[in-house]
C-alpha cells in the first residue's frame, strides 16, 4: 500500500470527528469532562488546607481563678484549639480523649494563679491526641510559641536585676538548672502525646487505608456487577426470573461482603506485622462496625451500576466518588481544619465516619458503643442507598 499523504490526513481527520460525535452523544462521558476538573479544583482550592486549626480542646481548670481563664482565652485566641468542653475533672477529660469527642486536653493546675505570681515556675499540661502526628506536631508548636511569648511578656514583671537573679535561693518548684534560665521559664507547657507517643506516621495511615481499600474496591466491583449482566446478555433473564428486586440487591450484595472482610483480615494482618499496628479495642467491635461501612459502599455501587449503561460509564462514576473520599474524610488533611461547605460534605461520605470508628478501636481502644454517632450515620446512609438503589433498578425494570 502506497503512502499518500492527504489521503493519511483526510482518514486520520475522519476517525477524529467520528469520536467527537461519539463522545457528544455519551452525555455521561461528556458531563464527566466537564465536571471532574471543576470539582478537582474546589477540592484542592477550597477544601483543603494544610495548617492546623479548630482542633476540638477540652479544659480542666481546677484553679477557677481569672488568671486561669485569661489563659483559656489566650489558648483559644491562637486558633489552634477550639475550646469546646469544659470538663470538671482529669478522669472525664481522658474519657472524652479516648472517645474521640476531643482531640487535645488542656489541665490546668489547682495553683496556677499562685505559682503565676510568685514567678517560681508553673506547669500546664497539655494531653493531645497523637494518633494523627499532624495534629500533635501542630498542637506542640502552638504551646511553645505561646509559652514563649507569655515568658517574654512576664520577665520584666519578676526580675529586672540580672545579679539579684543570680543569688535568689533554689526552689523545687522552679524548672531550670540556673537562676539565669529560671528567669525565663516562669510558664510552662508540658505536651503529653497519647495513643502514639513516637508520632509514626504509619499509625495513622494504616487504619485510614482500610477504609480507603475497601471504598474502591466495594464501590468498584458493585458498580459493575448489573452493568455487566446488560453486556453479557444476561439481565433480561434476571428480569424473568421470580427474585425480587430487594432479593436481587441482596444476593448482589452478600458475596462482596465476604470479600471485605477477607481484605479487613489481610490489611490488618499485614499492618501488625510491618507496621507494629496495635489492636487496642475488640476485633468484633471492629468486625460490625465493618459490615456497616461495606454494606453502605455496596448499595453505592448498586446505584452507580443501575444508573450507567456501560462499564466504562460505572468505573468513571466510581472514581468521582471515590476523589472526594479520600480528600475530604480526614485521611490525608486534619478534617477539623478544613471549611465548614467541605466538613458538611466530608460528614455525607462513609469513609469519613469509619476512619473515626476504626481509629478510636485500634488505635484508642474505644467501645463500639462510643463510637454510636458514626455508626448511625453509616445505617442511615446503607438504609438510603438501598432504597435508591430499589428504586432505580425498577426504573430500568420498566
Amino acid at each position: 500500500m502506497s503512502f499518500h499523504p492527504a489521503l493519511t490526513l483526510r482518514r486520520i481527520l475522519s476517525i477524529a470527528r467520528k469520536e467527537v460525535r461519539q463522545l457528544a452523544r455519551d452525555k455521561f462521558s461528556a458531563a464527566f469532562v466537564a465536571a471532574m476538573p471543576l470539582a478537582q479544583l474546589l477540592i484542592f482550592g477550597y477544601a483543603i488546607e494544610q495548617d492546623v486549626r479548630h482542633v476540638p480542646t477540652a479544659v480542666v481548670d481546677l484553679d477557677h481563678s481569672s488568671v486561669s481563664r485569661l489563659l483559656v482565652g489566650r489558648l483559644a485566641a491562637t486558633q489552634t484549639f477550639d475550646i469546646g468542653h469544659i470538663a470538671r475533672s482529669e478522669l472525664e477529660a481522658q474519657r472524652l480523649l479516648e472517645h474521640g469527642e476531643v482531640e487535645a486536653v488542656v489541665s490546668i493546675p489547682a495553683d496556677y494563679a499562685r505559682q503565676y505570681y510568685r514567678g517560681s515556675g508553673v506547669e500546664v499540661s497539655i494531653w493531645v491526641d497523637a494518633t494523627n502526628p499532624t495534629v500533635a506536631r501542630a498542637v506542640r508548636a502552638s504551646a511553645d510559641g505561646l509559652m514563649q511569648t507569655m515568658n517574654r511578656r512576664l520577665q520584666p514583671f519578676f526580675v529586672d536585676d540580672t545579679e539579684v537573679a543570680l543569688r535568689a535561693p533554689r526552689s523545687r518548684d522552679t524548672f531550670a538548672a540556673s537562676a539565669e534560665e529560671d528567669r525565663t521559664q516562669h510558664v510552662r507547657f508540658a505536651v503529653l502525646s497519647y495513643f502514639n507517643p513516637e508520632l509514626r506516621t504509619s499509625l495513622f495511615v494504616v487504619p485510614g487505608l482500610l477504609g480507603v481499600i475497601l471504598t474502591t474496591t466495594m464501590i468498584l466491583m458493585t458498580s459493575l456487577a448489573i452493568v455487566r449482566e446488560r453486556e453479557h446478555g444476561t439481565f433480561e433473564f434476571l428480569i424473568a426470573t421470580p427474585v425480587r428486586r430487594s432479593e436481587l440487591m441482596i444476593g448482589k450484595i452478600l458475596p462482596y461482603i465476604v470479600i471485605g472482610f477477607l481484605q479487613i483480615a489481610m490489611i490488618l494482618a499485614a499492618g501488625v506485622v510491618f507496621f507494629a499496628l496495635p489492636i487496642r479495642g475488640s476485633l468484633l467491635d471492629l468486625a460490625i462496625a465493618s459490615v456497616f461501612f461495606i454494606a453502605a459502599n455496596l448499595v453505592l455501587g448498586l446505584v452507580i451500576s443501575a444508573l450507567t449503561t456501560s462499564q466504562y460509564q460505572a468505573t468513571q462514576a466510581s472514581f468521582f466518588f471515590f476523589l472526594p473520599s479520600v480528600l475530604l474524610s480526614g485521611f490525608m488533611f486534619p478534617f477539623d481544619a478544613m471549611p465548614e461547605p467541605a466538613q458538611w460534605l466530608g460528614e455525607m461520605l462513609p469513609l469519613t465516619h469509619y476512619a473515626r470508628i476504626v481509629k478510636a478501636i485500634l488505635l484508642r481502644g474505644a467501645d463500639l458503643s462510643t463510637q454510636w454517632p458514626a455508626l448511625a450515620a453509616l445505617t442511615v446512609f446503607f438504609l438510603v442507598g438501598f432504597a435508591l438503589a430499589t428504586v432505580v433498578f425498577r426504573k430500568e425494570l420498566g
